[in-house]
């Protein structure tokens, strides 16, 4: 992920933006130095066994991710000191009821990754020949995810064997669809290819069933409208399924029960680290 700007948002505002190939001294707000923008401990947690391998399988997890920033101030004494612009940042802790800050990381002024934290610390020290800052975020989802979603062409994809390709991404992530039913279905069924896993809903859908899914980390949900009527699916997802999720690159998956067509399919792109 190619980086040029820094910018920290509270409350939907901009509130620092920062160009990150040298100072401009310009800017009220010089970046010094950051740390927390690498994939710093990634462990394995063992979630299942391929059916045919035997092969473990394991979610790659990052820890929260804790991003320090060390800012110098840089007022214009026409307008303020550095009090003034030490106090604005303190504004930006907590702005709303969220109390999340961003970083928006920009390439040519479009966010490539965005992230929310809470600040944790903010340290200010008013003695120093130099006015600096030093904020510190603690992002409880660590993965930096793009700003918009990445909408698949559906028209590309194929009912019975779908393949799905993401160039951008350098983490896995889940991904969200919608589809609708076209004839009675009972069990639907995503699955890899050479049987290693399969993702199983028993439950006899119906023409006209629209069917909602989501595999997305912190946002999973299945659901299916008919005539209106909304009906939740968890209940029904057979023991030991797999959720399906994208890696980067191409991703082959079968479906069983192939009488829908595609409405959506989409993501946001994710990765681990700058």
């Amino acid at each position: 992920m190619r980086i040029k700007a820094i910018e920290l948002r509270s409350n939907d505002k901009q509130i620092v933006d920062f160009f990150v190939g040298g100072p401009d001294f310009r800017n009220p707000y010089i970046l010094k130095g950051i740390t927390g923008l690498d994939a710093e401990e990634i462990t394995p947690m063992f979630y299942g066994q391929g059916e045919t391998s035997d092969i473990k399988f394991y979610d790659m997890v990052l820890q929260p991710r804790e991003i320090v920033m060390r800012i110098a101030l840089n007022p214009d004494y026409n307008l303020g000191g550095p009090a003034d612009l030490r106090g604005d940042l303190y504004k930006a802790v907590a702005s709303s009821r969220s109390g999340l800050m961003q970083v928006r990381l920009k390439d040519d002024e479009v966010p490539v990754g965005v992230i929310n934290g809470f600040v944790t610390k903010f340290e200010g020290p008013v003695s120093t020949r130099e006015p600096e800052v030093q904020i510190t975020l603690r992002c409880n989802d660590p993965l930096f995810k793009a700003l918009d979603i990445t909408g698949y062409v559906v028209t590309d994809l194929d009912e019975a064997a779908p393949l799905i390709i993401d160039p951008v991404s350098t983490a896995p992530h889940g991904f969200k669809l919608k589809l609708t039913f076209t004839g009675s279905v009972n069990p639907f069924i995503i699955k890899d290819p050479d049987d290693e896993w399969e993702f199983r809903i028993d439950y006899p859908f119906i023409s006209g069933d629209e069917l909602y899914f989501s595999s997305v980390n912190g946002d999973k949900y299945i659901f299916r409208i008919r005539s209106g009527v909304t009906l939740h699916l968890m209940d029904v997802i057979q023991a030991g399924s797999v959720w399906p999720i994208i890696f980067p690159g191409e991703n082959q998956f079968e479906i069983t029960g192939t009488s829908f067509t595609w409405n959506d399919l989409y993501w946001n792109d994710t990765h681990w680290g700058v």
